[in-house]
């Protein structure tokens, strides 16, 4: 019988440990659908009417590649409903905007016809399959000291980002955009018909 030699393993330690806040990295972003909203792309709260999207980001590169991120980005609050402020829901629609920003090399500032087109989806499963420049962040559980947290995606970087073309520098050029279905895989869902380029990049 053959060895097999697991010396050359991570430890448990470094698989399992916390990447540091404020770490930057590049992420594969798929969408994990939870079959509500009109497209099912959206995940439906256990406890609230909250919607989110259950979103795995995996690190494309450097000391973390493939460290897998989980990040639910708020679409509508506990009390989204009752014509309020919705903080849960604006967090996430900034958040959205700026993985549209990175995915699609668009600056924050940029006012231009082509960078408002580029922030405008058809789609919530648009945003699955993009590649994304991000800084990291940890969440931890308030209501429990002894939480560890988990790691989390605090920030989309855009161009004006001075990281931004090193951690985008060895990613896929943009693919053309169609209308995916929730479990249609992110390539298929990206590839265009007719080979032409993106709506917003026209």
């Amino acid at each position: 019988m053959t060895d097999i030699d697991f010396n050359s393993a991570d430890t448990q330690d470094a698989a399992f440990a916390l990447i540091p806040a404020n770490t930057l990295a590049r992420v594969y972003l798929t969408i994990r659908p939870g079959g509500a909203g009109p497209e099912g792309w959206l995940t439906q709260s256990k406890t609230s009417e909250a919607l989110y999207l259950n979103t795995e980001g995996v690190i494309e590169d450097g000391p973390y590649a493939r460290r897998r991120i989980y990040t639910r980005i708020g679409y509508r609050g506990r009390n989204g409903s009752d014509g309020g402020e919705d903080t849960y829901a604006n967090r996430g629609r900034a958040l959205i905007r700026g993985i549209l920003e990175s995915a699609r090399g668009v600056r924050s500032d940029d006012t231009s016809d082509r960078a408002r087109t580029a922030r405008t989806i058809h789609s919530l499963g648009e945003i699955s399959g993009l590649a994304v420049a991000v800084k990291l962040g940890v969440d931890r559980d308030r209501n429990n000291p002894q939480d560890e947290g988990r790691n989390v995606v605090l920030a989309a970087i855009g161009p004006q980002h001075l990281e931004y073309a090193r951690l985008m520098a060895s990613a896929s050029s943009p693919a053309p955009y169609a209308q995916p279905t929730p479990g249609q895989p992110p390539a298929a869902a990206q590839a265009s018909s007719n080979g032409s380029a993106p709506f917003w990049a026209q």
